[in-house]
């Protein structure tokens, strides 16, 4: 075949799969079997093969993942790539009626409404009608370049359905994955002993972050457009008319979509969308109000956050009712007894759910929950099922009570051992720290994303190494062998599962890459009382290790200003002669005499730790470590569990540390005092909503780095509260009581830039 002869068929099976992608992804009515699809596949890969000079950028053959990326890269929007403005009632959607009738005066709006995709925003550009770039919406203004991932969509077209494409062409939309296609990834995962994602939508934002386009490949994306942004070569002059060039150019729309033209038929069309919800193929979380025309759009104009045309209307959280078969109890990693509701099955935002929290023993006496009441539940945040109500009216008559003590017999259901209950908190615990149940959950948070992320250590596996006595504590995986990984049965006896080499080989990977993660993730994932993951970052940039952190003059020094007992310096003993060496090699690196009082009051301040208060006998308030804390992890480190783990890390040879922290060291008052200028010192921050730049891990741990804190609710002691999209009500309505600004996720970034004019 020569080559003129290779590229006329190349041309003529390119147009073939093109053809084929769209009846198949778009317009779901495929013409040919699969198999008679992947032969035309096979020789189009066959030829390029043979003449690689014809591959080109836009070839169905360029779907699959290439090399990892070493990171993305940002770009800028040509228009930015604005957010909408989010309302929650009828009320406001007439607000926003009555503000388009005033702005359009004597003219008459058409509105569009289409349902509100849960999933991540994209930009996708074309030029000449072949793909060529695809950004996420990032802080609106820049975002990630995400092409190589996007590549890997079936139903995105590398190239537009079109004889004359316009120059240029970029539209917007959402990627996602459907619930069926969301399931089927969880089974796989589980199968592969890996954890379950939460939802579609965490899944699909951190599908999108992969840096490997081989593993985007085999997660089950979707994208669907329903706006443009920069565009040259073509006219559009209405959101239908865009729909309708989407629709033309191969790009995948949705099928549901409403017309109104005043009040009552926004209305009727939002209540007719959540009514029918649960028939879409995806999650939702609302309905999207457009004004159709674009010139009209131009009329009503923008403000710097939001387009004055349109509005998200959320709906509120999805409840269900169900019958409460039962009640169990759940072993926390700290021994914390769990109550948890055993649920008839039921359908519910998406998933089917068959288990809901109780939270404690006074929440079930509180909303007197029975064992076979008719309850009624929602997904809390859209994630964690809750059960938020009895319906009394259908109550039984067999209906029984639930005695927590009693239902257990008095003792842990998973070793047997007593319980007691605490007298601080509305629980009861298990206080065997052998117990089976703990030690899973120990494993299970050790190897959590947000603290060792060891991905491939779920639940499953996490509870087999338990079982087969591989691993009692966390630091046992450290020594795990391959072999016995490989064979490692994740079923049962009678039903086994094996775990197989190429997950045991995966798994010892991220076991191997655990070892060089920063001390702020031992510090959390080590699992020491009153230590989250803000805290764990402050002790971190204060110390240079953990050796270090066990034995802290900036611990002790703070408890001693503030009032606190310290617990002594731990002797080096003959019974404790190895974690004696290790202070004493902490003990060694002072070089200066220790600090007077004024200087650690300077230091302190200047490390974020003090700050001036009215509130305090000495003048000082603590910020981001409170005594208790700095207390909790002396305590820890002197307590037989704490010089354990000090004792193995030694043997392991790993030595957490922070390569970017203030020094630890007491005599380098100086340097700790620069190090402690930051742009948000001081500062204590709440976030709301979905931020589009960043999930909200990362803007805290931005935060934190740049000396602020970041707490769970509104006070009166917060700064600013950070609302992105999707927001809730409960937050922003405490910061209007309580005089909190709110500031956009873009205010955000202005600060965390070294801009503080807020």
């Amino acid at each position: 075949m020569t080559i003129n002869d290779a590229k006329q068929r190349i041309d003529e099976l390119r147009q073939a799969i093109w053809r084929h992608n769209r009846l198949y992804y778009v317009e779901a009515r495929p013409e040919i079997s699969d198999r008679d699809y992947d032969r035309l596949m096979e020789e189009l890969q066959e030829l390029e093969r043979n003449f690689p000079a014809l591959i080109t950028a836009d070839s169905p053959t360029q779907r699959v993942g290439g090399e990892p990326l070493a990171g993305f890269v940002t770009r800028r929007h040509g228009i930015p790539m604005l957010s909408l403005d989010n309302t929650y009632n009828q009320g406001e959607i007439q607000r926003f009626h009555d503000y388009v009738k005033r702005g359009l005066r004597n003219e008459t709006p058409t509105y569009t409404i289409e349902p509100k995709v849960d999933g991540v925003s994209i930009a996708v550009r074309y030029v000449n009608g072949i793909f060529d770039l695809a950004l996420t919406r990032g802080n609106g203004l820049e975002g990630d370049d995400v092409s190589a991932n996007l590549k890997t969509i079936p139903s995105l077209p590398l190239r537009l359905s079109s004889a004359t494409p316009p120059a240029l062409f970029e539209a917007r939309g959402e990627v996602f994955m459907s619930r069926e296609g969301f399931q089927r990834l969880n089974e796989r995962r589980i199968a592969a002993g890996e954890e379950p994602f939460a939802n579609a939508r965490n899944a699909t934002a951190g599908t999108l972050k992969q840096l490997d386009s081989r593993i985007v490949a085999q997660r089950p994306l979707d994208i669907v457009f329903y706006a443009q942004g920069e565009i040259a070569g073509i006219s559009i002059g209405s959101q239908q008319e865009l729909l309708k060039a989407f629709n033309d150019f191969g790009l995948k729309t949705q099928q549901w979509l409403r017309i109104a033209h005043d009040f009552a038929g926004i209305i009727a069309a939002i209540d007719e969308l959540q009514s029918s919800r649960d028939t879409l193929p995806y999650d939702i979380d609302g309905a999207v109000i457009k004004v159709d025309s674009f010139s009209q759009r131009e009329t009503l104009g923008m403000t710097a956050k939001a387009p004055s045309w349109a509005r998200a209307y959320k709906y509120a959280a999805e409840q269900r009712e169900t019958l409460l078969r039962d009640i169990t109890i759940q072993v926390g990693r700290t021994g914390v007894l769990t109550p948890v509701a055993e649920l008839e099955p039921v359908a519910l935002a998406g998933s089917t759910i068959s288990r809901a929290t109780l939270h404690n023993e006074d929440e079930i006496a509180r909303k007197d929950i029975r064992i076979g009441d008719t309850v009624v539940i929602e997904k809390a945040g859209e994630v964690i099922p809750a059960v938020v109500s009895v319906v009394l009216a259908k109550r039984p008559g067999n209906a029984t009570s639930f005695n927590f003590v009693d239902h257990i017999q008095g003792r842990c259901p998973s070793c047997g051992e007593e319980i007691s209950r605490d007298p601080q908190f509305a629980a009861w615990r298990c206080t065997n720290l052998q117990c089976p149940a703990q030690s899973v959950r120990r494993v299970e948070y050790f190897a959590a994303r947000n603290a060792m992320d060891i991905e491939s250590l779920g639940g499953v596996v996490a509870e087999a190494l338990v079982a087969r006595g591989l691993v009692k504590e966390p630091l046992d995986i450290f020594e795990l062998k391959e072999e016995d990984l490989a064979t490692l049965n994740l079923g049962t006896d009678d039903a086994p599962r094996t775990f197989g080499a190429k997950n045991a080989a995966k798994l010892l990977a991220a076991v191997e890459r655990a070892r060089e993660l920063p001390l702020e993730n031992w510090l959390q994932a080590i699992g020491i009382p009153e230590v989250g993951k803000a805290t764990a970052f402050h002790i971190a940039r204060t110390h240079r290790d953990i050796f270090e952190v066990a034995n802290s003059a900036t611990l002790r020094a703070l408890l001693d200003i503030m009032g606190g007992q310290s617990s002594p310096v731990p002797a080096t003993t003959p019974q404790d002669s190895a974690l004696g060496e290790l202070f004493a090699f902490a003990e060694q690196r002072r070089t200066q005499p220790e600090p007077s009082r004024a200087e650690w009051l300077e230091r302190l301040q200047a490390l974020g730790l003090l700050k001036p208060g009215s509130n305090s006998s000495n003048g000082y308030v603590t910020t981001v470590i409170g005594p208790k804390t700095a207390q909790a992890v002396l305590d820890f480190f002197q307590s037989a569990a704490g010089k354990n783990i000090l004792s193995r890390l030694k043997a392991l040879g790993i030595t957490p540390s922070s390569p970017d922290s203030a020094k630890g060291d007491p005599g380098d008052v100086g340097s700790a005092t620069a190090a402690g200028v930051t742009p948000l010192s001081g500062k204590t921050f709440v976030l709301t909503g979905t931020l589009s730049s960043m999930d909200r891990d990362e803007a805290s741990a931005k935060i934190r780095a740049a000396g602020g804190t970041v707490s769970s609710a509104v006070s009166r002691n917060t700064s600013y509260l950070v609302a992105g999209a999707n927001v809730g009500a409960k937050k922003t309505e405490k910061a209007a009581q309580l005089g909190v600004k709110v500031i956009s996720e873009e205010e955000l970034l202005a600060m965390l830039a070294g801009n503080t004019g807020q």
